[in-house]
């Protein structure tokens, strides 16, 4: 059983083959010069053609950006593609193609994939929290995602972290993605600093490594507020265990220790004992997670058909 799994992003598409035990076969990235939905159901089409004339594919797995109808497989709400709102992606891929096709948002599939492969196929009640460019996140309970009335559960970046603080894209102010994300961390370096010096979260890292007091200012407000954010969503959901992911993790050797002992200072006795863990399977969560994804839509469709 071979799936295409596709994972789509603000700047690149991902498309792999991945068969049923988790074994990615081949994959090849895909630059987006623009961000237009009808790009990217090109791109989308160009991968499923190729792979479904080298490998007997049964099933595409999709993970793309914004809220995701995962049932009917349409994006729900999106900001970062022209042409993407509205998209019901899962019809007009089945229509063209003949092959059964999962759309879930792209923190899921990187935490389903860290589920079946990574870091947390051990535990049963898991928090995931993706930080990269912003902060995405989901609640599993023993395999089941949390969804929630509108497909809007786990949005742990605009929870309300400190009221009437920094405006939010989303409308609100204060919100986590604001002050916890590789975007906040050289943004908030910046208005540490007074001037307009760092552009990425790359280049934070860099200042940080040098030496710089502002810097460590901001890592250690990073740290607080996360821990901050754990505390109040294991009182919410008592995890087993958080799932950290996303590229910020890459960089947990300078911060991973203090945000583990912050967080156990906080949080109540009975919940000292929930596990941090890091996401180990890298870019490939997303792809692996995808496809798992497809398979299980696959396994439904055909108890549905009576197969």
């Amino acid at each position: 059983m071979y799936a295409i799994s596709i994972d789509s992003g603000g700047t690149k598409v991902v498309g792999a083959v991945v068969d049923g035990d988790g074994n990615i076969l081949t994959k090849k990235r895909y630059d987006i010069p623009e961000r237009d939905g009808n790009f990217l159901i090109a791109t989308f089409g160009d991968i499923i053609s190729q792979y479904s004339g080298e490998y007997p594919i049964s099933v595409v797995g999709i993970g793309g950006n914004g809220r995701i109808d995962p049932v009917e497989g349409v994006i729900l709400n999106c900001g970062v593609h022209a042409n993407w709102q509205g998209r019901h992606l899962r019809k007009e891929l089945e229509d063209d193609f003949h092959i059964p096709v999962s759309v879930n948002n792209d923190c899921y599939c990187a935490i389903k994939g860290e589920l079946w492969k990574g870091a947390a196929r051990t535990y049963s009640v898991v928090v995931g929290i993706v930080i990269g460019t912003g902060l995405g996140g989901a609640m599993v309970s023993n395999g089941a995602f949390w969804h929630g009335a509108q497909f809007g559960a786990g949005e742990i970046g605009h929870m309300i972290l400190h009221p009437d603080g920094l405006p939010c894209y989303c409308g609100q102010k204060g919100c986590v993605e604001r002050y916890v994300s590789g975007t906040a961390l050289w943004s908030n370096y910046n208005r540490e600093v007074g001037a307009d010096r760092l552009h990425s979260g790359y280049q934070f890292f860099e200042v940080l490594r040098s030496g710089d007091p502002a810097a460590r200012k901001v890592m250690d407000a990073f740290v607080d507020d996360l821990s901050l954010v754990m505390v109040d969503i294991s009182n919410l959901c008592n995890p087993d265990a958080f799932l950290i992911g996303g590229g910020i993790s890459d960089t947990r050797v300078v911060w991973a220790e203090a945000l583990e002992r912050r967080f156990r200072e906080r949080v109540c006795g009975c919940m000292k004992d929930t596990a941090i863990v890091y996401a180990s399977m890298g870019n490939d969560a997303a792809l692996l997670g995808a496809a798992k994804f497809g398979f299980e839509r696959l396994k439904q469709t055909s108890e549905e058909d009576g197969i």
